[in-house]
């Protein structure tokens, strides 16, 4: 039986009691952090090769499934190696590794593929859940964008409830919300699993309960379920890329539970990490450890847009009709010619609303750490291993 299906889920009477809390009453719980992260550098280094761990690991399932049609034998294994040394190599982790870690549950992602996608999908491996006993840690450890479909979900800006029927609480990304709480009865009405007809040159994993839940049920049954917080063990939440973003809908999944029991024993890490949600989305993270690496020269921290807004109301310093219409033209034939701002924009006429233009914004949070560091492509200035494990190097030595 799935524990996430007993105890915690979006209808949950527990979860939805602290959301009426929280709606009534947000300010009153936000507290100051009255320590200093705890994500150091050293820490951090730690947090970005348990990621290259979690990207290692797909790349061999993928490889395998590929070329042999069959899952890798003790790839997921029940125990990991790792360390916070800068040289840590993924593939060979004895070299460097000092730390064990237990694996609670590796972290499964179900998509839809090809051309038959409505009524077929794959399940592929995402991240894990793990703990360091000697230390009362858990880690909730998430990779970034790798396939066609994740892709196609980092292009669904338009904004969402960040829980449904409490608009209030905060609008989201509406694709990395769907990649969080997507579930094999969700994305398709049939999985092919190891039979499936193939896109591209991989397979998914065949479906089995404990892979066909969503990112958001994972989380649900293997750390709320588990009261990780009642054990004395510190969260730590890492992810790079579109692992980022969902790290942080885990950690806003922890604190609409219970705000006051997560929020000091919560720290998350993201590495080039796309904007998420806005203002009253981060505001939950308010007295949270949030610690936001990124690279000046990294296009993905810059997307989506801050916002779709072209106009403000600086736009409406003339009350002469012929000039306001001049300016009207120009938005059209802007909007109309380029076409690169059609269905993302907002109707012009919006422009001088302020206050409605800036709560549908989307906004970074957290202490803002960056570096600078052109590898001369875009990939490159991105990536997780050459250039966010050198940042952090950079940066602690600033």
């Amino acid at each position: 039986m799935h524990l996430c299906c007993k105890r915690f889920n979006s209808e949950d009477n527990l979860r939805q009691e602290n959301i009426t809390k929280m709606q009534r009453n947000q300010p009153a719980l936000r507290m100051a952090i009255n320590h200093p992260s705890r994500i150091t550098p050293l820490k951090a280094m730690e947090l970005a090769n348990l990621i290259l761990i979690s990207y290692y690991r797909n790349l061999k399932f993928v490889e395998s499934m590929s070329e042999y049609r069959k899952e890798p034998t003790g790839l997921f294994t029940d125990s990991l190696m790792c360390c916070d040394h800068p040289g840590f190599n993924e593939e060979s982790p004895e070299h460097h590794a000092s730390q064990s870690y237990k694996v609670e549950s590796w972290i499964w992602s179900t998509e839809q593929m090809g051309p038959l996608h409505r009524f077929m999908h794959r399940t592929l491996p995402f991240g894990f859940i793990a703990t360091n006993e000697p230390s009362r840690e858990l880690f909730i450890i998430l990779r970034g964008t790798i396939t066609s479909y994740e892709w196609k979900n980092n292009l669904i800006v338009t904004p969402a409830s960040s829980i449904e029927g409490a608009a209030n609480l905060g609008k989201v990304h509406s694709g990395f919300n769907h990649m969080f709480n997507a579930t094999h009865k969700k994305v398709s009405a049939l999985h092919a699993g190891r039979f499936t007809i193939g896109t591209g040159d991989f397979y998914g994993a065949e479906n089995t309960p404990s892979r066909s839940g969503s990112i958001k049920g994972t989380i649900a049954e293997y750390v709320l379920n588990a009261d990780w917080h009642r054990k004395g063990y510190r969260i730590f939440i890492a992810g790079h890329s579109l692992g980022g973003a969902l790290a942080m809908l885990s950690g806003f999944y922890l604190l609409t539970h219970d705000y006051e029991a997560y929020h000091d024993i919560l720290s998350i890490c993201t590495f080039g990490a796309p904007r998420v949600g806005n203002q009253d989305f981060c505001n939950w993270f308010d007295g949270v450890d949030v610690v936001r690496y990124f690279n000046t020269e990294d296009a993905v921290p810059t997307v989506p847009p801050p916002t779709a807004s072209l106009f403000g109301s600086d736009m409406n310093e003339t009350n002469n009709e012929k000039v306001i219409a001049l300016k009207e033209d120009g938005y059209r034939r802007f909007d109309g010619t380029y076409g690169v701002t059609k269905g993302l924009t907002y109707n012009f006429f919006e422009r001088s609303n302020d206050e409605l233009a800036r709560s549908k914004a989307y906004v970074h949070t957290g202490e803002h750490r960056s570096f600078t560091l052109n590898k001369g492509s875009i990939s490159y200035n991105h990536n997780m291993k050459e250039s966010y494990r050198e940042g952090i190097k950079m940066f602690a030595s600033k």
